[in-house]
């Protein structure tokens, strides 16, 4: 069998769900050379068909007598004890080959058989990723549900007229000074699925993750700005050195206190530790009664101490740059953000030791994220509705 042939069949093999260990081993091996790009890309091209991406008619064996000693050496090559963790780099470097010019070639002929388990062969079944969706609770208690309202003033909360915009955003516009009578709170809550963007009376916008709330004042007449946040925000803090701001998380003793500076804070209650990352400004972080100020580019990990570390902001502002991106992640924490993400609640029918690295863009339909974490070769997925349940490959 020629090189060419032999190429063609490993993708084959592989993209069918049929491949042997060795055949994975060789096919991440050579995709790691990157012999493979063009046979990949005429796979997806040609919509799988059998006759059009192998013609030969040949059967494969993994002792094959022209090409069993490059499988065999691969098998054997020293990497024998790190080949998973091999195969889950190859498979990010495969994720990004299919990914590059907007998905065109793993995403761009639907009909392309997926491997038995993904999504993609029930179109019904089809989650899609989330929107600009929210809720604002008033002073008052009522309720608005912003992704059912049109732009244009929504309410009159003491001096402060709440503006909805076109985009996924909120504004809260003083008519004059900040009253110094009783502070009002609203809350703007996301649900999972959803995200929003808000721009607070002083100028500072934060935008919500899904999943998240955030409590705020329709003014800040008081000494300093403060709100309290559940979840995951990016903010932009209008700088006012006179008036400093906080932001209290939920947990007691947690405060985050900024002059003006843009930094996100990840403070999930099912994704512990809180993790606060600067990328301008200077940020002093008090956690049980312990406190760590943050230069640009650093991290603070609040437990039981603070630990403050050098940031990837990459991956801190992936969510916000609609993205998801994975370094050394655990599959469990994995599917809390796409449950989060799509909506969807999640549930493992093995105990798994998977650790991702790569990213994939959110604004793709959760079979096509599905798809891409199934080339890793370790892990498969079955849908039921909302429901999602992750299993190994076997």
């Amino acid at each position: 069998m020629k090189d060419k042939e032999f190429y063609q069949l490993l993708v084959k093999r592989y993209m069918e769900n049929k491949a042997t260990d060795k055949e994975l081993e060789a096919f991440f091996h050579y995709l790691g050379q990157g012999v493979l790009d063009e046979h990949i890309a005429a796979y997806m091209d040609a919509g799988s068909t059998a006759e059009q991406i192998h013609n030969t008619g040949a059967t494969h064996d993994a002792d094959d007598t022209s090409h069993g000693r490059k499988l065999r050496r691969t098998a054997s090559l020293p990497a024998a004890k790190p080949a998973r963790k091999i195969w889950l780099a190859a498979a990010a470097l495969l994720a990004a080959l299919l990914l590059a010019g907007g998905g065109i070639y793993l995403f761009r002929n639907n009909s392309t058989p997926l491997p038995q388990g993904t999504l993609a062969a029930a179109p019904q079944q089809e989650i899609a990723p989330g929107t600009d969706n929210a809720v604002l609770t008033l002073a008052d208690g009522s309720t608005i549900t912003l992704d059912s309202t049109s732009a244009g003033s929504l309410s009159i909360q003491g001096n402060t007229n709440v503006i909805q915009q076109a985009g996924g955003k909120l504004a809260y516009r003083l008519q004059g000074a900040a009253s110094s009578q009783i502070v009002q709170y609203n809350t703007l809550t996301t649900p999972r699925g959803g995200k929003y963007q808000l721009t607070l009376p002083d100028g500072t916008t934060v935008l919500l993750n899904a999943a998240s709330s955030l409590r705020f004042p329709v003014a800040f007449p008081g000494k300093t700005r403060e709100v309290v946040l559940n979840g995951e925000a990016y903010f932009e803090v209008a700088e006012n050195a006179a008036q400093p701001f906080r932001v209290r998380l939920q947990e007691p003793g947690e405060v985050i206190e900024v002059l003006g500076t843009s930094f996100n804070v990840m403070a999930y209650r099912d994704e512990p530790p809180v993790k606060t990352t600067l990328v301008t400004g200077k940020v002093k972080v008090t956690s049980n009664g312990k406190a760590a100020l943050l230069a640009p580019g650093e991290q603070a990990v609040m437990a039981a101490d603070i630990k403050v570390q050098k940031a990837s902001i990459e991956e801190a502002l992936a969510w916000k740059n609609n993205e998801f991106y994975f370094s050394n992640t655990n599959i469990y924490s994995v599917m809390r953000q796409i449950s989060r993400w799509y909506d969807v609640d999640v549930k493992f029918e093995d105990s798994l030791q998977v650790y991702l690295n790569g990213n994939i863009r959110k604004n793709v339909n959760a079979s096509q994220v599905f798809k891409m974490l199934e080339l890793t070769g370790e892990v498969r997925f079955s849908t039921n509705g909302k429901e999602v349940t992750v299993s190994a490959r076997r």
